[in-house]
């Protein structure tokens, strides 16, 4: 509404009827493999609203698998939660880079690189890390 471009990224636990995909796909490098990520995209209310699409997380779905999304049930965490809140870090600073969103009459193609991150959780606390030493340090 103040005229700031706006994008949420969280991970595609499911199938979000608006979200299209992308056809943009990155790899990130997660423990010992390089996986490839996709990206969902809808726009709503003035915000590009970004889902990123990987196994890890659309198959473990409240209601299809039994689980919860962090954990089988509460207070017990996935063992791959690190590497798959890895990936959705990795794949958030790519996102801004890759994506030629045009949804919006005001703002179209690639957000770039003049950007502002917010790690909201802790599943977004390693973004200022790989930022600073991933991207900042080959002048990104």
């Amino acid at each position: 509404a103040r005229g700031h471009r706006v994008m949420t990224i969280s991970p595609r636990y499911d199938q979000y009827k608006d979200a299209w995909d992308t056809s943009v796909a990155v790899e990130v490098k997660v423990g010992d493999s390089i996986e490839i990520v996709r990206f969902f995209h809808c726009y709503k209310r003035g915000v590009d609203r970004v889902f990123v699409d990987h196994p890890m997380f659309l198959e473990k779905v409240w209601g299809k698998t039994a689980s919860k999304i962090y954990g089988p049930k509460a207070g017990l965490d996935y063992l791959d939660n690190e590497l798959r809140f890895s990936l959705l870090c990795q794949a958030a600073l790519e996102a801004p880079r890759v994506l030629n969103l045009n949804s919006s009459n005001y703002f179209s193609g690639p957000y770039g690189e003049d950007v502002l991150f917010i790690a909201n959780d802790w599943h977004t606390a390693l973004i200022p890390c790989y930022l600073k030493s991933m991207y900042q340090s080959r002048g990104i």
